[in-house]
């Protein structure tokens, strides 16, 4: 017979769900830490940080008793090179839920990535998605340059659920994610009709993710990963790299490369979604190629100068906001630096030099305090 002791120890050895570990204060701490750097000199963030252990505890409850409720996303819309794109910000404490159930979730797909997809991935990037370009610019005459029109707003829920629920067993943890999906705030029209398709369907579709939150990110890249093995393993593409949405196919045929972007087009209208037709760009190599902000060629690659005067009205933009005491020092730095580093990854030193001897920082009120960066 069991006794009371052995029946204890039974219970403690029981392997908890994953939605259990989502909602475990010790998961949630680590959320609420990661969701915080950098961040604790902001209204939203400093007022969670300060009630922290008030706040998790009642998280913790409303996650195990499923009746945590979703906050009201804010928006604004943010000019990318150019290119107008809808940002939209959840509730602080919905970006530390965020934070909990990626630490739970990544982990089991990682594997199942591709090497050469580089966006929001640990140990990849910018920098290695620039290299990787390089490397397969010395080896194939032609790139093929192709990125998807609206890729965040097209996003269908009911695909993305499935790809999801391919690999989460977790009943509880799927509810979670649909609420996440299905609480998504209404993203820019994508209208668009595929085979089948009645006159209605475009607009009966659930589908659009936030661009800003964490998760999207990593819905992005799950979204794109039967592409990313299609492209692999079924077109044999050996000189193939993904960033988000942005791609590029590398081969010594010419003719091969057009061939091979009628059957992505296929391939992804099963997943509704289109290419972009005024962003289909075939190219030599030798002569380098735009990708991520840079001009890439076979021995190296540089920022264009298009980034240059992004990253220029950057830093204008942070000693205003100094200036006028909007930020604090501290947060300045880091905006500088951020701006920085992403110069430093090509060949850039001259511009670098010369933005870091523009950027001195200076209090309106105080004309005699100044500080060089």
């Amino acid at each position: 017979m069991l006794n009371y002791a052995n029946l204890v120890l039974m219970c403690d050895m029981v392997t908890p769900t994953m939605y259990e570990n989502i909602y475990d204060l010790e998961n949630l701490y680590k959320a609420s830490h990661n969701a915080l750097k950098n961040k604790k000199s902001k209204h939203s963030p400093a007022k969670f940080w300060l009630y922290e252990d008030k706040e998790l505890l009642r998280m913790h409850h409303e996650l195990k008793e499923k009746c945590y409720e979703w906050g009201v996303y804010s928006s604004f819309i943010l000019n990318d090179q150019g290119v107008e794109r809808r940002i939209s910000v959840a509730p602080f404490r919905d970006r530390v839920l965020h934070h909990a159930i990626m630490q739970n979730i990544e982990p089991l797909f990682e594997k199942s990535f591709i090497y050469d997809s580089y966006a929001n991935r640990k140990g990849k990037g910018t920098l290695g998605a620039l290299k990787r370009a390089k490397y397969y610019a010395n080896k194939y005459k032609y790139v093929l340059q192709l990125d998807i029109k609206k890729f965040f707003p097209s996003i269908d829920h009911v695909i993305l659920l499935e790809l999801l629920q391919n690999k989460i067993e977790c009943k509880e943890t799927m509810q979670l994610l649909e609420q996440l999906i299905e609480n998504s705030n209404r993203q820019d029209d994508a209208f668009f009709y595929f085979k089948n398709d009645n006159l209605f369907t475009p607009y009966e579709q659930r589908k659009g993710i936030p661009l800003g939150n964490l998760t999207s990110q990593f819905f992005g890249n799950l979204y794109l990963n039967p592409f990313d093995h299609f492209v692999k393993e079924e077109l044999k593409v050996k000189g193939y790299i993904r960033y988000v949405d942005d791609t590029l196919y590398f081969s010594n045929s010419k003719e091969e490369l057009e061939r091979l972007l009628k059957k992505v087009e296929m391939f992804l209208e099963g997943y509704r979604l289109k290419v972009h037709p005024l962003k289909v760009k075939l190219l030599l190599t030798q002569r380098g190629f735009v990708f991520l902000g840079h001009k890439v060629f076979k021995t190296h690659f540089r920022l264009t100068s298009k980034a240059i005067r992004r990253g220029r009205k950057k830093l204008k933009k942070v000693r205003y906001t100094y200036a006028y005491g909007k930020i604090n020092l501290e947060e300045a730095k880091n905006k500088i630096f951020g701006s920085i580093g992403f110069f430093k990854m090509g060949s850039n030193g001259k511009v670098i030099d010369e933005l870091l001897a523009q950027t001195v920082l200076r209090r309106c009120d105080d004309v005699t305090r100044q500080i060089s960066v």
